[in-house]
């Protein structure tokens, strides 16, 4: 697949078109999310976040982790500050 350029303007309402042969090509729909990431350069990056394939990959990377440790951290964590927090939730 050759690599697609193009020039696009921003609006004054800051929006950036994409154009629609990238977006046909891209599968990208209305209502589809982007992460911007700016470089300490000054470059910036779109990434589309797709629930599905974020998930599949998170749930690849822990596969065989036991996370049993850090929920209970966190749990103890939780118990720990929500007196302090939430002074009515606290358990008597």
């Amino acid at each position: 697949m050759p690599l697609m350029t193009t020039v696009v303007p921003v609006d004054r309402a800051g929006r950036i078109v994409i154009p629609k042969e990238t977006r046909e090509a891209q599968g990208i729909a209305p209502g589809t999310k982007f992460l911007l990431i700016e470089g300490k350069d000054g470059s910036l990056w779109l990434q589309r976040l797709d629930p599905q394939e974020l998930a599949r990959r998170i749930h690849e990377e822990l596969r065989g982790i036991d996370l049993a440790p850090l929920v209970a951290k966190i749990e103890a964590e939780m118990e720990a500050l929500a007196p302090s927090k939430y002074p009515s939730a606290a358990r008597r």
